[in-house]
């Protein structure tokens, strides 16, 4: 039976019927990542059993967003000295980076309910800043490999990753979801840029916003995923579609990551879970920043 997209009502009531304001309490700025209790990280930990560590972060090479200098030289008496520096405008669709949860608001509302416009200044946000998350993220990470089961090696425009799809390719490596988990979302970008464009800002392939819904059954804990929102969406008024996951559900995404490596360890190894853990930078206030997320078997 070939699937049927929700209708403008049902995108409209996912505020309503899905979200997770008040559900760790009125004050609380973890989100998601809440349901990765110890005991959830313990359990993770036994899966890093050959000690093998993939990356799942893309390289970081010249691009208009990013700003490296090498300086040099340097001499400390007999000593020569290489420096460097870098500065990047990170959010977007080229860097490997971690959302905070104040970084995308619904009709003016963060997650649980904050205002926008007072909590975010030049100084750096007053909620939902990156700074509850400074301890990282350490949990059973799960690759699904959307990618696998379509034709043309990675998901096209107009044909958008659905909750199916997720659940498709959970059920192919013989596995199911548990509260906690991060979600690495193999939509085949690499093959797509190298066969069809750039992946930029404007109409483009990736997961359809029906799959808030999906995240929010199999609470989820995080998304690294290397394609983002299907654009255009399709329904009035929502540009974007999976990033509200953020003030929807308090969602922690981890953007642009490159799970090619990942996918072929994967096969290598003859399994799909692993540990899961990524280190944001403790920058204070921050909307997000650059991380370096890594599987470990």
């Amino acid at each position: 039976m070939a699937w049927t997209p929700p209708t403008q009502a049902d995108v409209e009531g996912y505020f309503g019927q899905y979200n997770n304001w008040g559900r760790w309490g009125a004050d609380d700025q973890c989100g998601t990542l809440n349901l990765i209790t110890p005991a959830k990280r313990q359990a993770a930990m036994a899966l890093a059993q050959r000690g093998r560590v993939v990356s799942l972060a893309r390289d970081m090479v010249p691009n208009p967003n990013l700003d490296y200098q090498m300086l040099f030289p340097g001499t400390r008496e007999r000593s020569d000295v290489g420096m460097d520096y870098f500065g990047l405008v990170f959010h977007g669709t080229t860097f490997t980076h971690v959302d905070a949860l104040c970084h995308v608001s619904y009709d003016g509302k963060l997650y649980n309910g904050r205002s926008f416009d007072p909590s975010l200044s030049n100084a750096g946000a007053a909620w939902g800043a990156l700074d509850t998350w400074f301890d990282g993220i350490t949990s059973r990470g799960v690759l699904l490999d959307v990618a696998a089961s379509r034709p043309e090696g990675y998901v096209t425009t107009g044909k958008p990753v659905t909750p199916e799809d997720l659940d498709i390719a959970v059920a192919r490596v013989g596995l199911t979801m548990e509260p906690g988990d991060v979600a690495v979302i193999r939509s085949g970008r690499a093959v797509y840029e190298a066969t069809e464009s750039t992946y930029t800002g404007g109409a483009r392939p990736g997961l359809h916003i029906a799959c808030l819904t999906w995240l929010r059954e199999h609470d989820v804990a995080a998304i690294a995923w290397d394609m983002h929102d299907e654009r255009p969406t399709g329904y009035a008024g929502f540009e974007f579609g999976v990033h509200l996951a953020i003030p929807l559900l308090g969602l922690c995404l981890i953007d642009n990551t490159y799970p090619e490596r990942l996918e072929q360890a994967c096969a290598e190894e003859g399994r799909y879970e692993f540990l899961f853990t990524a280190s944001p930078l403790r920058l204070v206030g921050g909307t997000g920043c650059p991380v370096n997320p890594l599987a470990i078997f």
